[in-house]
């Protein structure tokens, strides 16, 4: 029978047996070819392979080294990862590089690493903000609270039976703002993602896979890359997580020490607030702790410092100036933790010192936030993306980007000093109330604590609504909040003030 064109003819059809009886007629014609080679001639194939092996060899190594370049794409740790998963695969595992490092494919990857590579839709561009916003907001919070009972610490014979109230309750209010803080850059970095899997187009899904697919061990242990993650711990799946997305550990690892270290220093605290604990301990837990949590501080910032090449920059972005805030500011608090040991007073103005420090740089994160810059100093790939006209993933005229004002920036400080000023004189009132044991008392540090909730709601209004909405009444009724957050400040501060200067004086 006749086969179909292009079918593969079977062993039984004339075709098969014509071509074995071809080939076993070739067979000796073959073996004599091979036979009058002469040993000359073999010689000569000899060089010949020997002079090709040397030309490629001489082509390989006059090559250029792509190394620099790859490393002004911004493109190192991509070709790190590529690199490790090909040798991985060569190497026997069941995952490996996808596609080949070519200069288009590196070209485009370059192109990707824009807004758009780390923002492809709605929603990692919303997580991403918010999460930021409200890192740089509780920062800038706690550092008010640290450093206004640092430097009051000193001042325990003056302020009498405000010591307590000033300090200690100001320090264990810093220190929910401080873990609040840490523990969302922790969130940040457990959970981190460029959600590619859901958009852009097919070629991109394909070169920049989530981390689910870059390790056969991980997906046997955590195969849903969708599941958000509570605990800060969770180091590989971090780090992972990073690597998936080109980022290499560095943030997760800022995020974890600092969020070490703030429990290293609510530890200190608890002993201290705790009664019953004698006192020799509570010295020893309180210095050895707090030794410990300045000591992780001053390495977080050093890590935020390498994250935005803050030592191998002359001209250094906003981003370097507030890591090198924070490295100088947790230095601070190191030799504080240090002298301690010899002079107390100067151990309390060094954290005051590095408290301030602190303060600037987180000023310096909210200005960042204004700018777009969501990586903040935690994360410094997300910053310096440029700015889109209109949210990724959207189109239409009403979707473009709002950005932060001056104003708005300016007011988010506002109600973080009225919040913190608030606590205070709540702290202030509460105290009274356990000392006088009157219900008049108590109603005052209700009615101070009110300018605090009213702070925070306008906090989160500002998180929602960043720029003075352009129609009416919504306009008016905006400003209004504004002008009645800058009276509420003024009041707080004053009463702030007339509690301090009051019990100095007595």
């Amino acid at each position: 029978s006749r086969s179909a064109p292009g079918a593969r003819p079977n062993s039984c059809s004339p075709v098969a047996s014509t071509a074995a009886m071809d080939s076993s007629l070739d067979a000796p014609l073959l073996d004599a070819a091979r036979a009058e080679v002469t040993p000359a001639a073999a010689q000569r194939q000899s060089a010949e392979r020997i002079k090709r092996s040397q030309t490629l060899g001489q082509s390989v190594r006059e090559l250029p080294d792509l190394t620099e370049r790859i490393h002004r794409l911004g493109l190192t740790e991509e070709f790190h990862a590529f690199k490790d998963r090909y040798l991985g695969w060569r190497q026997g595992q069941a995952v490996g590089a996808k596609g080949e490092i070519t200069a288009d494919r590196l070209t485009r990857l370059a192109a990707n690493r824009g807004f758009g590579y780390w923002y492809p839709n709605v929603q990692e561009w919303l997580w991403k903000r918010t999460m930021s916003y409200w890192i740089a907001v509780t920062f800038f919070e706690g550092s008010i609270f640290f450093t206004v009972s640092s430097f009051m610490y000193n001042q325990k014979a003056a302020l009498g039976d405000m010591f307590e109230p000033l300090t200690l309750y100001g320090y264990c209010a810093g220190k929910v703002s401080f873990v609040a803080c840490t523990y969302m850059m922790c969130l940040a970095t457990v959970n981190f993602s460029i959600g590619h899997s859901g958009s852009g187009s097919k070629q991109e899904t394909a070169d920049d896979e989530s981390v689910c697919n870059s390790d056969s061990v991980a997906e046997s242990i955590e195969p849903d890359c969708d599941t958000f993650y509570l605990w800060p711990y969770r180091y590989g799946t971090a780090i992972r997580r990073l690597a998936g997305a080109g980022v290499g550990p560095l943030p997760y690892y800022t995020a974890i020490v600092y969020f070490t270290g703030v429990l290293c220093f609510t530890l200190g605290l608890v002993a201290e607030v705790l009664p019953g604990v004698p006192p020799l301990i509570e010295m020893m837990v309180l210095n050895y702790s707090f030794l410990c949590g300045a000591f992780l501080f001053a390495l977080g910032g050093f890590t935020e410092c390498l994250q935005n090449n803050t030592f191998n920059s002359v001209e250094m972005v906003i981003g370097g100036w507030a890591a090198l805030g924070n490295f100088i500011g947790g230095s601070c608090f190191f030799v504080g933790a240090v002298v301690v040991f010899f002079d107390s007073i100067s151990s309390c103005n060094l954290y005051g010192v590095g408290s301030l420090i602190y303060m600037v740089s987180s000023s310096l994160q909210i200005v960042m936030w204004k700018d777009e810059q969501f990586g903040l100093t935690f994360l410094a790939v997300l910053n310096n993306l440029g700015k889109p006209g209109r949210l990724p993933g959207k189109a239409g005229e009403g979707d473009e980007v709002q950005r932060f004002s001056a104003r708005a920036a300016l007011f988010v400080h506002i109600s973080c000093l009225c919040g913190a000023m608030s606590t205070y004189n709540f702290n202030i009132e509460l105290a009274r109330r356990v000392q006088v044991s009157d219900l008049r008392s108590l109603q005052f540090a209700f009615n101070e604590m009110l300018p605090c909730v009213f702070a925070h709601l306008m906090l989160m209004l500002t998180s929602a609504v960043m720029r003075m909405p352009k129609a009416a009444p919504f306009r008016q009724l905006y400003f209004i909040l504004r002008l009645l957050m800058i009276a509420v400040t003024v009041n707080s501060v004053l009463t702030f003030w007339e509690f301090v200067s009051h019990s100095i004086q007595d």
